[in-house]
């Protein structure tokens, strides 16, 4: 009788703990955070920035897309109450297990910038954040969508575009 009793508390047991993981399941928010630069892409990965790729606007106008490496990721609920956090790695990526709920509230700092948006639960997977953009002119200052003709005000890449446009001109490949 023990024997059956205690059988019975422990697949009670047993079933009550499986019961409450189904309804405690977790939910991995995963994606990486990414910022806009002008600088060239041999400096930036010279200081430890990973280069994704180079958006070109038209013939001239170009930026680089680099990643936010180190950018510092929270999870919060609708209550503002912290789910989970952690950081992006070097190609910016991030990957951080939360309670499942309908929707969460993410927030990414990276150097002097915090954006925050809101995700629903079928959105959790490979999100791309963009970070803004990064003035070369003024360290440190960020917005959020430069106008096409910006890359001119930054003396790197308007060296660059000025010699690769010459050299096309001349015959020759240029950068």
């Amino acid at each position: 009788m023990k024997k059956t009793s205690l059988a019975v508390w422990y697949s009670l047991l047993l079933l009550l703990s499986l019961n409450a993981a189904a309804v405690a399941s977790d939910v991995t928010i995963s994606g990486s955070a990414r910022f806009k630069c002008n600088l060239l892409s041999k400096y930036m990965e010279k200081n430890g920035y990973y280069f994704i790729k180079e958006l070109q606007y038209n013939k001239n106008l170009k930026t680089n897309i680099f990643a936010a490496k180190d950018a510092e990721i929270t999870i919060k609920n609708r209550n503002d109450s912290i789910l989970g956090s952690g950081t992006s790695d070097k190609e910016g990526n991030f990957s951080i297990s939360v309670p499942e709920a309908n929707t969460y509230q993410v927030v990414i700092r990276f150097h002097d910038r915090k954006i925050e948006f809101g995700l629903s639960l079928s959105d959790v997977k490979d999100y791309v954040a963009d970070m803004g953009y990064f003035d070369t002119e003024i360290v440190g200052s960020w917005i959020q969508e430069p106008a096409l003709n910006y890359c001119y005000t930054c003396s790197v890449r308007y060296h660059e575009n000025r010699e690769s446009l010459l050299a096309s001109e001349a015959g020759g490949t240029g950068y």
